[in-house]
């Protein structure tokens, strides 16, 4: 049986919680409404506050990739790809005979 990796660590200060949880929610909301990728500049303007650092945004995209919830393409953006549905995870339980 093979473990799952713990993800890197990131180097320097870490964002707030609540930006990474409001970087969250934006990529929640894009992902329901079939938005497709964001790039970080949209995330910045969809934030609504009016000073944030480019870094910021990086480093809280970068922390939510650590754990697999987001996915990261450099060309085209950012995206929300953690399966929260119950109705998903359903369909891909194997019975263990």
């Amino acid at each position: 049986m093979s473990s799952i990796a713990l993800p890197p660590p990131i180097d320097g200060p870490a964002p707030r919680l609540d930006t990474i949880d409001r970087v969250e929610s934006i990529l929640r909301a894009a992902d329901a409404a079939d938005e497709g990728p964001l790039n970080l500049a949209e995330i910045k303007r969809r934030m609504g506050v009016k000073s944030i650092r480019h870094s910021t945004i990086k480093t809280a995209v970068a922390h939510l990739a650590r754990f697999g919830v987001v996915t990261v393409d450099p060309e085209n953006g950012v995206m929300w790809t953690l399966h929260d549905d119950p109705a998903f995870w359903r369909k891909r339980v194997t019975k263990l005979a």
